[in-house]
């Protein structure tokens, strides 16, 4: 439910995508690189992060890819091995699609940037992970939670959201009942995400929900071990 957010289909694509433009330019290189540095590659994505952080339409996104092709090539020479450096190069195909086509659609079937962002010790922001970051996993609350994240993230306008909140209205409640029981460090993001969510039930409306996947669900999130 950082995701408790009213944006449209392009600025949802942007948002899931922007960590992982940080990863982008071209996979060649990343592939033959012998040696990746992974402060370089994750300077880079920190960097590219941060300049998309308020980023809220395809135009913005685009800017920010084409912008900073230093990053993009510091990302590709450096991208690492394994699963996270597979990712990347997935989200780096895409994204230099993205930039030779003026469009972002490429990016909708790419990995997100999730593992890319941890690896990196940030989050989708270019902002160093919480020391709760998931703290949370595998609890009951975050058991409720995450699902109805997921639905409310993968809605594509007002009206799915709303409806996802509605189909978890149970779930909503019992996430309430639990708030006071989790620690300090994330108990108030926690009450601010699921008392938005009932106001939303409440007023039918999902206008109040904050905007730009940087709302206090985020937190929750990064609490139960999801970085996006």
């Amino acid at each position: 439910m950082q995701r408790l957010s009213i944006v449209s289909i392009a600025v949802v694509l942007a948002l899931v995508a922007f960590g992982a433009a940080a990863c982008s330019s071209s996979a060649k290189a990343a592939s033959t690189t012998t040696h990746p540095n992974k402060a370089a590659f994750c300077a880079a994505n920190d960097t590219i992060d941060k300049a998309g952080a308020n980023v809220t339409s395809e135009a913005g996104f685009l800017a920010v890819l084409k912008g900073h092709a230093g990053a993009l090539k510091a990302m590709d020479k450096n991208a690492p091995s394994g699963a996270v450096g597979q990712e990347a190069r997935e989200i780096l195909k895409a994204a230099d699609t993205a930039v030779a086509s003026n469009n972002i659609n490429s990016l909708n079937s790419a990995p997100g940037s999730g593992d890319v962002d941890t690896y990196c010790g940030v989050d989708g922001n270019g902002n160093a992970l919480p020391a709760y970051f998931a703290t949370g996993k595998g609890s009951t609350f975050c058991s409720t939670f995450l699902p109805i994240y997921q639905a409310v993230g993968n809605a594509s306008n007002a009206a799915g959201v709303l409806a996802a909140l509605v189909a978890h209205k149970a779930q909503i409640s019992e996430l309430a009942s639990e708030v006071s029981a989790l620690p300090s460090s994330i108990k108030v993001n926690a009450m601010s995400t699921v008392e938005k969510a009932q106001t939303a039930l409440t007023t039918n409306s999902v206008a109040g929900l904050k905007q730009n996947g940087n709302g206090p669900a985020s937190s929750v999130a990064l609490y139960c071990g999801q970085n996006e």
